[in-house]
């Protein structure tokens, strides 16, 4: 699940190679320190070169979000059909949004200041969610359909409320639990095990023995992330 940002910024556009360098300091220093100047320094660019693309950091935090609102959309909603197993389905949406997570993970940290700061992120953040919480409802019912989980039409929003807390707040939460709080793989692997946990009491009987390989499989790769780190 690792990324290497920095090997993909060298062949890129100017106002690429700025948004992806934010993305990386960002997520390396905190958002709240660094600064249009750093970034600039950091390419070695001109400050004014960093204008002529962005107004100031406000605006390139703007950009990266409509980036990963982009992917998340496109990337991250596999719908059960013959190709793609139920189970499965649940498995590919898990480690897309939390690769997602991973790369954009500065966003989430500091995730209620940033919308505070700028009120036109707050605005593309609304709608994107409203988009997202419409595709897991999808999902979720073409799991019921297909008898892996099992639930009642009027809890359906709940479950998508929740899953989205855990997904968006997972990381928040997390570090202000631990007096070291660097994320890292094993970090992303708890927030799966949790969405699991949340789905378990829905999990019919015919898809437990799945649901119960799918979970070990991430207990494993917990422990393995938990032994690099």
């Amino acid at each position: 699940m690792v990324f290497n940002q920095k090997k993909e910024v060298s062949f890129m556009k100017t106002r690429d190679k700025i948004i992806q360098a934010s993305i990386i300091l960002f997520n390396e220093q905190g958002e709240r320190n660094v600064t249009t100047n750093h970034i600039a320094a950091h390419l070695g660019i001109s400050p004014g070169n960093l204008y002529y693309h962005f107004r100031n950091k406000e605006d390139i935090i703007l950009s990266i979000y409509e980036e990963y609102a982009s992917s998340l959309l496109l990337d991250t909603f596999p719908q059960v059909s013959s190709e793609v197993k139920p189970l499965d389905a649940i498995i590919l949406y898990m480690d897309a949004v939390f690769q997602m997570m991973m790369k954009f993970r500065f966003f989430y940290s500091n995730l209620p200041v940033l919308l505070d700061k700028n009120p036109s992120l707050r605005e593309k953040y609304v709608d994107v969610q409203h988009s997202i919480a419409e595709r897991v409802s999808q999902l979720l019912i073409s799991l019921r359909t297909a008898k892996i989980i099992d639930f009642d039409d009027e809890e359906l929003a709940d479950i998508v409320s929740i899953l989205r807390i855990i997904n968006t707040f997972w990381l928040s939460f997390y570090q202000t639990q631990n007096i070291v709080h660097e994320i890292n793989d094993s970090v992303f692997y708890q927030g799966v095990l949790k969405i699991l946990v949340i789905l378990r009491p829905y999990t019919t009987e015919q898809a437990k023995p799945e649901f119960i390989k799918a979970r070990n499989m991430y207990q494993q790769r917990y422990q393995e992330a938990l032994e690099i780190a």
